[in-house]
C-alpha cells in the first residue's frame, strides 16, 4: 500500500467539512490532492507517522467556481487551475492570471490541482503567490463559528497557517494598472519555478505610481522588494530604468539561498518585466 492506512471523509457542503474538521482532531483537508498525497507518500517511505484522518473537498460544489461583476473578481477555493485558465472573466489587470496558470505544471496537474490548494500547501515555490500578492488578492476563510479576511501578503507573512478553511478570494478591478509577470523554471523536465517575479503599476503622467514588486525565491514565501518599489515609483517611464533599477534591490531577498546562477537570473527577470512594461506603455 503507498499510503499508511486512513480514514477518508468526503462531505458535500461547507458546514458537513467544517463539523468533520472541529471533530476529529488529527485530520488533513484534501483539494487537488497533487501536495498533499504526494506528502504523504514520501513521509511513509521515511517511516513517520501520518494523520488518520482525510477530508476531500471535491464535492463540495459551493467551493467552486468563478464570478465577476465590475468591481471585483471572485475566485472559490476549489476552482481548478485548468478552469481558471479557461475562465472567460480573465480581463483587465486579472488577465494576468491566464499567464501564470498555464506556466503550473503539465494538463494533468492543472485539471487537478486547485487555487485553494497552490496557496495553502505550504510549499514555498507555488506559483500564484507572487502575482495573487501584486493584485491586492484578499483570502476568505470560514470556521466552525469565524470568519476571517486577510491579504495573500498577511497570509504569507504569517508562515500560510490558518486553522479555518479557504472558501474563495476576491480582487479588485482596476483597468489603470498593468502587469508583468517572469519566471524561470528549475528543471527543464519538470516545470516547476525556480523563481519568478511580478511587478504591478499604474503608468501615468509618464511615470511608475502604486508599483508593487513581489518576488518568488522558491525557498521562502512571495514578499515584496520595498527598494525596488520606492525606486520605480519616483522614476519615469523609459527603456533606461530597467537596467538602472538592479542597483536599487533589496538583496536580502535575492541572496537567500540563492547562487550566483539565481542571482543572475533574478536580474534578468525583472529587468525583462520592467521592459515589458514601459514598451507596453508606449504602444498605448
Amino acid at each position: 500500500m503507498l499510503l499508511n492506512p486512513i480514514n477518508f471523509y468526503s462531505p458535500q457542503t461547507v458546514s458537513e467539512a467544517l463539523s468533520l474538521y472541529s471533530s476529529l482532531g488529527e485530520c488533513r483537508l484534501l483539494a487537488g490532492g497533487t501536495f498533499l498525497l504526494n506528502s504523504l507518500k514520501l513521509l511513509k517511505k521515511k517511516g513517520m507517522k501520518t494523520v488518520p484522518n482525510i477530508i476531500s473537498l471535491r464535492k463540495i460544489a459551493e467551493l467552486k467556481g468563478i464570478t465577476t461583476d465590475p468591481e471585483t473578481l471572485t475566485i472559490k477555493s476549489m476552482t481548478s487551475i485548468t478552469d481558471l485558465y479557461n475562465s472567460p472573466h480573465l480581463t483587465d489587470n486579472f488577465a494576468i492570471l491566464k499567464k501564470v496558470c498555464r506556466n503550473i505544471s503539465t494538463n494533468l496537474i492543472r485539471n487537478m490541482a486547485t487555487v485553494g490548494g497552490n496557496l495553502t500547501s505550504r510549499y514555498t515555490w507555488t506559483e500564484l503567490g507572487a502575482p495573487l500578492i501584486a493584485l491586492d488578492t484578499k483570502m476568505h476563510f470560514v470556521g466552525s463559528n469565524t470568519k476571517e479576511e486577510v491579504t495573500v501578503e498577511e497570509f504569507f507573512n504569517k508562515g500560510a497557517k490558518t486553522n479555518n478553511l479557504l472558501t474563495h478570494l476576491s480582487i479588485k478591478r482596476d483597468k489603470k494598472c498593468q502587469l508583468s509577470y517572469q519566471r524561470v523554471k528549475k528543471l527543464s523536465e519538470v516545470d516547476v519555478p525556480l523563481l519568478g517575479a511580478c511587478i504591478r503599476s499604474t503608468l501615468t503622467d509618464e511615470r511608475f505610481q502604486q508599483t508593487k514588486v513581489v518576488i518568488n525565491s522558491g525557498t521562502v514565501f512571495a514578499k515584496r522588494d520595498i527598494i525596488l518599489e520606492e525606486f520605480l515609483n519616483k522614476s519615469e517611464i523609459e527603456e533606461s530604468i530597467a537596467s538602472e533599477a538592479l542597483n536599487h534591490l533589496d538583496l536580502s531577498i535575492y541572496d537567500t539561498r540563492s547562487d550566483d546562477y539565481k542571482k543572475s537570473m533574478f536580474r534578468v527577470c525583472i529587468k525583462n518585466a520592467i521592459l515589458e512594461l514601459v514598451q507596453r506603455r508606449k504602444k498605448l
